[in-house]
């Protein structure tokens, strides 16, 4: 019998596993309702119905691919009572060379041998239990004190392409060492949300609201797919977009830190391609980080908003470890662009380059605030610091902010409450934040917890101390 204390870390990490990215192998049983598309009021004169309701449905678009070549998948839950749909992008990390695609490291991409089956319903497990996506993830939870888009139409969004949903192509990495064969990794994230929205039109020709949305590389995606979602899915009315924790920061501001990591993707992925399709093509390739300001033009009756930790130490990782370092050892700054010659940039393990990291990240956040404060429809909601998963993805439990045995209780009890633990600014915590930006009679608004407690606010820029830091970062044992 598992301890108890096992029995929390077991809940942690499936929902950081399945928030952030590792291969999974979890999930068994069938394929579901596999196959074509269809409509609950068909689109074009679709006569489509849908097969079953409350529950998920696979669908199989054709052509549609792995990072291994495999047959994609996405799943469906059908609402007998609304024609709403939420679609939600699972996250995974990203790769973007052999070490990344294939070594297999902690930030490695999500399911690169292929979805499991049956993987909605089966998503994770904990405590040798299969957990479905409405229990990883709140925002697509049917208890409407969980979620306020709990009778909508769901659409899962499996993450197995290594490329934030944003790629076109297929690469062929080589081992830098010579010792292994060449491997071959499909990344076709954006390709395939494409024929995904093909189906998905043909399912849905009513919707007065689509909220599109993700957490990690699945917010990244949400971003990045919104106008091809929401041109691509006809009946559409009004549109609504959380990216969470999977930031497009401005790129061309001399204090933007993105850059490199935009340069290096938008090749390796072939970004370009989806650039090109995009409205105001020639500003989103020269500043990709434009796409915000872009889709509020395109869409002013939208509503659309970031949120992320200000203390996120994941998608930051992904952002600039691998693209900058420190150039003095002894302190923080000057921080300068890393040329990947060898090694890795940043380590993740000493303290002065994690307080590198936060500099860099809220000097990326800074330029955010004044892009969404400068325009109406957009807004963000910016908490400080969660003690799960790395103060990583706002919109997955906070589990080790309570006891374990309170932990446990909610989980089982009160789940609306352990749903959002942790995601609190002053009296609002997420969902209250998510209903605000659902209710269209009111401004949109923006939050940010300016100060908060952790172990790394000493690492912080604006407080940092030398050896609080190290001592966060490194505990005496």
């Amino acid at each position: 019998m598992k301890s108890r204390s096992s029995i929390l870390g077991s809940l942690i990490l499936a929902f950081a596993l399945a928030a952030c990215g590792s291969d999974s192998s979890s999930g068994t049983g069938g394929g579901g309702g596999g196959g074509g598309g269809g409509g609950t009021a068909g689109s074009g004169g679709s006569t489509f119905e849908p097969p079953e309701f409350g529950t998920w449905v696979k669908y199989e678009p054709e052509g549609a691919v792995c990072s291994d070549g495999s047959q994609y998948a996405f799943y469906v839950e059908f609402s007998e009572t609304s024609d709403n749909v939420v679609i939600f992008f699972m996250g995974g990390g990203g790769c973007w060379d052999y070490e990344s695609c294939v070594g297999g490291g902690a930030r490695g991409a999500a399911n690169p041998n292929g979805l499991p089956d049956d993987y909605a319903n089966a998503h994770t497990q904990i405590v040798g239990l299969d957990v479905n996506v409405n229990q990883v993830y709140p925002l697509m939870n049917d208890d409407p004190d969980v979620s306020p888009m709990a009778d909508w139409n769901k659409v899962f969004v499996p993450y197995c392409t290594g490329d934030v949903y944003a790629g076109s192509i297929t690469n062929t990495y080589e081992d830098p060492d010579g010792m292994e064969d060449p491997a071959t990794f499909a990344h076709q994230g954006h390709t395939n949300v494409v024929k995904m929205t093909e189906m998905l039109n043909e399912m849905f020709s009513t919707v007065p609201k689509m909220f599109v949305g993700g957490c990690s590389a699945g917010g990244a995606g949400a971003i990045v797919n919104y106008y091809f979602l929401r041109t691509g899915i006809e009946g559409v009315e009004r549109g609504y977009l959380l990216d969470d924790s999977g930031p497009i920061y401005p790129s061309l501001e001399p204090t933007s830190r993105s850059a490199l990591l935009h340069e290096e993707v938008r090749d390796v992925w072939d970004a370009a391609s989806l650039i090109a399709k995009a409205p105001e093509s020639e500003l989103l390739s020269d500043d990709f980080g434009a796409l915000s300001r872009v889709l509020a033009d395109q869409f002013p009756e939208d509503r659309l908003a970031t949120t992320m930790f200000r203390l996120d130490y994941n998608f930051s990782l992904y952002s600039y470890e691998r693209f900058w370092t420190r150039e003095n050892e002894a302190t923080v700054d000057p921080i300068v662009p890393y040329t990947m010659d060898s090694g890795l940039g940043l380590d993740e393990d000493l303290s002065l380059d994690r307080a590198a990291v936060h500099q860099l990240w809220w000097d990326d956040i800074a330029l955010l605030q004044s892009q969404y404060d400068a325009v109406d429809n957009l807004a963000y909601y910016l908490p400080f610091y969660r003690n799960t998963n790395s103060s990583h993805c706002v919109t997955v439990p906070g589990f080790e902010e309570v006891s374990l045995a309170e932990a446990l209780n909610l989980f089982q009890n009160d789940f609306a409450t352990l749903a959002w633990l942790g995601s609190e600014i002053g009296d609002m915590n997420l969902r209250d934040f998510v209903d605000h930006l659902l209710d269209d009679s009111e401004p949109l608004q923006s939050y940010i917890e300016e100060d908060g407690e952790g172990p790394y606010v000493p690492c912080t820029p604006d407080s940092f101390d030398a050896d609080g830091c190290e001592a966060a970062v490194n505990p005496p044992q």
